[in-house]
């Protein structure tokens, strides 16, 4: 399976957090353009797009277009929030079409066992000479199957591909119960005790930049770690989304978790999608139900006491128009004892400013790939 990822950050719609994702799922070059052009003028929430990527998906599925169907179903499966009875619907009909999609893929699944259940594994060995293990996981929202596409330009040029999802993340959290932690040198050392595989590199996706600096920093069977984004402060750039004057109060109320100030924030973040699927999508992965609780889980997010400990190679990347761009250079000059730092801000003139260089996926890899040619030799 050959993947094409188009070029160009979309105007498909003009709220932010819909546009961004409607050009994640774009870029992966499934979708035609057209097509996500002509949804984008039914979506006006989250309940609208779960409905539009359904009936998408279902059109995609009775043509055994599986891979279509499966990301549409992935697509529907993301809007779907809170106590939604959907959502673990939508995920098994999704886990259903994915494998349908990639049955002739070289694909080897696996589990680990871990904790009360098991950690899901996408294994992918290369044909050609091995050049060596990358190891890949997402973050905040991803599943495994949907970054397929990545791991395919990995193996394609001669790297053996493990992707894994750990707690909070798919079937780790949707099947086994597993909340998100962010002690994620257990899982990562699960991996690789099971595989017996040392001089990997770790590349970790959206949030996953912080969780794989966080593994890095205890598992030294890492050797080079890729942060795709950066990802240092959570909690301070979830804040950097709303006024001044709101901040300090926040600040201030944290302490106070039975204050009515909390009801009032809810009802300030509920108007905002973006801030709103940040904090329903957050009670789903993190096992948290107030406001109080979320963001106190976010403050555990940040890299500022562990950079010390990363002694590795470092590859940061990061989009000029992302939240956490910000804190690149902070980032970048806690990594005091990395044995080489690297890293780049991507521009809008190159189509990927945005997130995890939605809009120019495959200049991205590029990048990655050319410094684990250096790092080779």
């Amino acid at each position: 399976m050959k993947f094409q990822f188009p070029v160009g950050f979309q105007p498909f719609h003009e709220n932010n957090l819909l546009n961004f994702q409607l050009n994640r799922w774009y870029s992966l070059g499934i979708f035609p353009y057209a097509e996500v052009e002509e949804a984008a003028k039914k979506i006006r929430g989250f309940e609208d797009a779960k409905n539009v990527f359904k009936e998408l998906a279902e059109k995609a599925i009775q043509t055994d277009a599986w891979l279509k169907g499966a990301t549409y179903l992935r697509a529907a499966e993301f809007f779907s929030l809170g106590e939604d009875p959907e959502k673990g619907k939508l995920y098994d009909a999704c886990m259903k079409a994915y494998k349908k999609a990639y049955s002739e893929e070289p694909i080897i699944n696996e589990q680990i066992s871990y904790e009360q259940g098991y950690l899901p594994v996408m294994r992918v060995m290369s044909d050609k000479e091995s050049k060596g293990w990358i190891v890949l996981h997402g973050g905040y929202d991803s599943f495994i199957q949907e970054l397929y596409p990545f791991c395919r330009i990995l193996v394609d040029v001669g790297y053996d591909v493990i992707m894994f999802e750990g707690p909070g993340q798919g079937e780790a959290l949707n099947k086994y119960g597993m909340k998100l932690t962010e002690q994620w040198e257990k899982p990562v050392t699960k991996v690789l005790d099971h595989y017996g595989i040392d001089n990997v590199t770790l590349l970790g996706i959206s949030l996953g930049g912080y969780l794989a600096a966080r593994a890095a920093a205890y598992e030294k069977r890492v050797q080079r770690v890729i942060l795709y984004d950066i990802i240092y402060d959570f909690y301070q750039a979830f804040l950097s989304k709303v006024p001044q004057k709101a901040q300090e109060m926040v600040e201030q109320f944290l302490p106070l978790a039975d204050s009515p100030f909390w009801k009032k924030a809810e009802q300030q973040i509920s108007e905002n999608l973006f801030s709103q699927w940040l904090l329903l999508h957050g009670y789903h992965v993190f096992g948290v139900n107030t406001v109080p609780q979320y963001l106190k889980t976010l403050q555990k997010y940040n890299t500022k006491e562990i950079s010390k400990y990363i002694t590795q190679d470092v590859l940061l990347l990061a989009g000029e128009e992302d939240i956490y761009t910000q804190f690149f250079e902070e980032q970048k000059n806690a990594l005091i004892n990395a044995n080489s730092v690297s890293g780049r801000i991507f521009n809008k003139s190159e189509s990927a400013s945005h997130h995890c260089q939605i809009g120019n996926i495959k200049l991205a890899f590029d990048y990655m790939l050319e410094w684990l040619e250096g790092k080779r030799k």
